[in-house]
């Protein structure tokens, strides 16, 4: 009977320390989008930002193995429709995936407020960016 109870609570101690160090539910990838014979999709870590959260943390990845560089944005989302620019923008280029980036919490929320937003990354063939591929845009997420 001891051995049974000290197996049954082992257990539940593995089971919650596992359950403790695996990936946030509420992070989310966009579905695949296809741009131009480039398929993308976008990362955030999470799907809604408290007032204690300190960054947006965000990733994109592709299909292939040729460069895309990329303008990435955040914008908020209109009720009427539309998007409104934070004007907070990062740069780069990946061939499958980019490094894990941030965007500031406090900075969005204090130049477009609470709301709904995204991520859009618009994307080029070229370091010059004259060719344009198209746009890639995460899942809604919420700032509180």
């Amino acid at each position: 009977m001891k051995k049974l109870l000290k197996s049954i609570i082992l257990s539940a101690v593995l089971l919650m320390g596992a359950a403790a160090v695996a990936p946030s539910a509420s992070a989310a990838w966009s579905g695949w989008q296809n741009e131009s014979g480039y398929s993308g999709r976008v990362f955030t870590d999470a799907a809604t930002y408290t007032a204690g959260a300190s960054t947006v943390d965000w990733k994109a990845e592709k299909k292939g193995s040729s460069t895309l560089y990329y303008t990435a944005g955040v914008y908020k989302k209109r009720s009427g429709g539309g998007l409104t620019d934070t004007n907070l923008v990062q740069r780069g280029s990946f061939k499958t995936a980019t490094p894990l980036k941030s965007f500031n919490v406090k900075t969005i929320r204090n130049k477009t407020g609470k709301g709904t937003y995204v991520i859009q990354l618009d994307c080029y063939s070229d370091s010059g960016k004259r060719n344009y591929i198209g746009t890639f845009e995460s899942a809604k997420f919420q700032i509180k």
